[in-house]
């Protein structure tokens, strides 16, 4: 009797044992209280915001810039629609994969003249996620007269030849992939950097277009480019542009290879975030603007 009776006992000391182990993991998981809830808790996002948020519209309604500072540094993301479903998701290309403190994202493919709702996301190097509680709009700005370009030829051409790239995130390719949240960059090559495409056939163009990436410390900036047509006649230098201006030069040529390269830059990293080719807009002539 004295026996079974120790035998309960122990019994029930090792489940009580068996008990508390557990509750003591879950705690230590986050299972309850501590920093495991923080970690799964979606936080405010002035909490991390340092500073305005600044919005450039692009001038032809088809972009916007959102610029911001936050403080620890985060990986930060804007999810952007017309719809309170969003839909689409940016981040700034110099993130690179880690937490920073300044971002730059761009929003492309936008409609002219049409609101969007977006909202920002960060996390930080604790896994605590920061979020804007309400949906941010913005609107973008009719398209301006004249500013029919036609048919973008360079978009999805072949790379044939390129000075370096960064890595695989940052080829050639993603400048001209008609997504100006991606990008080319170099290997820093600074006015070294060029790279060619092959439109795969003989094509004939009235205007091109360089839009720069760029980094935070005012690095990798191109300021004026040329371009070389099958190898020959040189054209430019032209200015380059940016994310919200293209800044489209006029250029009357025909061929099927075209090489662009930095001219003047601020060195470093430099590459591109888009590079276009047009052609006349069906049935109206060129109406790229001489600059």
């Amino acid at each position: 009797m004295m026996r079974s009776l120790l035998l309960q006992r122990l019994r029930l000391s090792g489940a009580l044992a068996l008990v508390t182990g557990v509750c003591l993991s879950l705690a230590a998981c986050g299972g309850s209280g501590g920093a495991g809830t923080d970690r799964t808790r979606i936080h405010d996002f002035g909490k991390v915001l340092s500073g305005p948020i600044s919005v450039q519209l692009g001038p032809d309604g088809t972009s916007a810039v959102i610029r911001l500072v936050t403080n620890p540094a985060t990986m930060c993301a804007v999810s952007y629609g017309t719809t309170a479903q969003l839909g689409r998701i940016a981040n700034d290309p110099g993130m690179g994969g880690t937490a920073i403190t300044r971002h730059t994202v761009t929003l492309s493919g936008l409609r002219p003249a049409t609101s969007y709702r977006y909202r920002l996301t960060a996390t930080d190097a604790s896994g605590r996620v920061f979020q804007t509680p309400q949906d941010l709009v913005l609107r973008t700005r009719p398209v301006p007269r004249g500013a029919a370009l036609g048919v973008d030829l360079a978009r999805g051409a072949k790379v044939i030849a390129v000075s370096s790239e960064w890595s695989g995130d940052f080829g050639a390719a993603k400048a001209f992939d008609g997504d100006l949240s991606t990008e080319w960059s170099s290997a820093g090559d600074g006015d070294r950097a060029s790279v060619t495409i092959d439109l795969g056939r003989t094509s004939t163009v009235t205007g091109v277009a360089n839009r720069t990436r760029e980094m935070a410390d005012g690095s990798a900036i191109t300021r004026t480019y040329a371009v070389t047509v099958d190898g020959s006649k040189r054209y430019g230098p032209f200015a380059a542009g940016d994310r919200l201006d293209a800044k489209v030069a006029a250029l009357s040529a025909s061929g099927r290879r075209f090489r662009f390269d930095v001219v003047t830059s601020t060195g470093g990293n430099t590459g591109a975030a888009e590079i276009a080719l047009y052609a006349a807009a069906p049935g109206s002539g060129s109406t790229v603007p001489s600059r």
